[in-house]
């Protein structure tokens, strides 16, 4: 089974949310971008929520994301992976959360980008003090993958739980 390897965090010292996925997909990484799929409704919930255009180019899309003090990585380092379905992950290990928190401390909100991520850092994650001290946020969000699941919602919904989750972080 191929071994896939995670991007980089889009974090800097304005960062006070952070989203957390399971593992990019084969586009994403292939492109080296978060969220490359143009199926993937992740822009385009930010875009709705934030009601502003956020456009194709990467590095506008990066600086938006910086504008709003929101950063972006993964629960997982690497894992065994055929294709990009969450469900094929075998072998995971996971990113090490803790460093990132401790030097970004503005974060104060943290959420989970689906239930295989939620699973994944519920897993790895929950109970480490650093997340036991209720210094965080932590909530676990509707998948902007546009992949049918059983707990598939409509952008619409998608997007109203994504809006009161960024809301409360704000």
């Amino acid at each position: 089974m191929p071994i896939k390897e995670g991007l980089d965090a889009i974090i800097d010292g304005s960062s006070r949310v952070l989203i957390l996925g399971a593992l990019p997909s084969d586009r994403s990484l292939e492109v080296r971008e978060y969220y490359a799929s143009p199926r993937n409704h992740f822009w385009r919930i930010l875009s709705c929520i934030y009601d502003e255009p956020i456009g194709t180019d990467y590095e506008l899309k990066r600086a938006f994301l910086h504008r709003r003090g929101i950063a972006l990585w993964d629960v997982l380092k690497v894992a065994e992976r055929k294709g990009s379905l969450d469900s094929n992950i075998r072998r995971p290990a996971v990113n090490d959360l803790e460093r990132v928190l401790q030097k970004h401390p503005r974060i104060s909100t943290v959420g989970m980008n689906g239930t295989k991520a939620w699973g994944l850092f519920s897993q790895h994650w929950c109970r480490h003090p650093v997340f036991r001290a209720g210094r965080l946020h932590v909530r676990c969000l509707p998948s902007s993958s546009p992949v049918p699941g059983k707990n598939v919602k409509s952008f619409e919904e998608k997007a109203e739980a994504w809006r009161k989750f960024l809301v409360l972080s704000g």
